[in-house]
């Protein structure tokens, strides 16, 4: 038997979520946990197989802070944002498979059985903007030198310009110069706009 937690602060969508769950699959147990927004949340509950979780409303962090909670349990966002910072976000604090609730809501059991089956579910829009930004941030990569990507890589790892000299022992004018010709081939002005267009 398959354990299932919801989460999700919309006691509706919960509802709906448990729905979805008792109609197409009555084998599984269906428990839910707590709600998003709580102070406080339940550690003395039995840690389901999965976890269905919504984030609307939250930060991404809290996919990490469940996960401390439930270390074994695996994480699937099911929610209606689909924006990819988010969604990568959600990866890199524990989520494992990413579903949108108004296209994938008569997929959820299989989205459960691949997670459990060590794969990942997530929704073809999100999986199609993910390969678009992957796409539009390799074409960035490309116009760069082997160095130029190195300094950029710097700049990204937050290291100032006197760490990246020491780093790739270049000299710190070396570096400024480098900086320049990255912001004119980006077509950028800023740090930030670099970060976004090489990591977004």
């Amino acid at each position: 038997m398959i354990t299932v937690g919801i989460i999700d602060s919309n006691e509706q969508a919960r509802q709906i979520t448990l729905g979805v769950l008792q109609e197409k699959g009555p084998m599984h147990k269906v428990k839910v946990l707590f709600e998003m927004g709580k102070e406080r949340i339940d550690q003395a509950a039995v840690a389901p197989d999965v976890i269905i979780m919504d984030i609307e409303h939250q930060e991404p962090l809290i996919v990490e802070h469940v996960k401390t909670i439930f270390p074994n349990t695996d994480i699937v966002i099911l929610t209606n944002i689909c924006d990819v910072k988010t969604v990568r976000a959600c990866f890199r604090h524990g989520a494992v498979g990413y579903l949108l609730k108004q296209t994938c809501m008569n997929s959820l059991l299989s989205a459960i059985s691949i997670t459990l089956n060590d794969g990942s579910f997530v929704s073809p829009g999100v999986n199609r903007a993910l390969i678009d930004q992957s796409f539009s941030s390799k074409k960035y990569v490309d116009m760069l030198t082997a160095r130029e990507l190195q300094v950029a890589n710097g700049i990204i790892e937050g290291l100032s310009y006197k760490m990246i000299a020491q780093k790739y022992t270049i000299s710190l004018d070396t570096v400024r110069i480098y900086i320049k010709r990255i912001y004119r081939k980006l077509q950028i002005n800023s740090k930030g706009e670099l970060i976004a267009q090489l990591t977004a």
